[in-house]
């Protein structure tokens, strides 16, 4: 059975970078990433509702969020990035450029194939 803890946060769960046993061997300090923060919900609905406001943030609105909810500015910039790009994967759109660079086998980072009128769309780009 899970245990509860009663005790509310007071601000993102991290989790900790596990070192290989290769460097503790070395007894170096390796170029760690930063560990995934986890939001908490109040921060999760603050960011939420800014976003809804205005997707690009102002450097001072992203002070002022870093303030109210006790994360760096970087997370919170992070977070902003995150959210337009999920959207933007979401709506399928693709961008020009990408279309006529695919036509040209130049450039392919999707997962998945073109379909017939998107290779028409680069063609048709190709030609301009």
């Amino acid at each position: 059975m899970t245990k509860l803890c009663s005790r509310v946060p007071s601000g993102p769960r991290t989790r900790r970078v596990k070192r290989s046993i290769d460097t503790k061997a070395a007894g170096s300090t390796p170029e760690e990433k930063r560990p995934r923060t986890a939001f908490s919900g109040d921060q999760l609905a603050r960011l939420k509702r800014e976003f809804a406001e205005n997707r690009y943030l102002t450097e001072r609105r992203r002070q002022q969020l870093s303030r109210d909810l006790g994360l760096n500015e970087a997370q919170i910039k992070i977070w902003f990035q995150n959210k337009r790009a999920k959207i933007k994967k979401a709506s399928g759109q693709k961008n020009p450029l990408a279309l006529q660079l695919m036509a040209q086998g130049l450039y392919n980072h999707s997962t998945v194939p073109l379909t017939k009128e998107e290779e028409e769309q680069a063609a048709e780009l190709q030609t301009k």
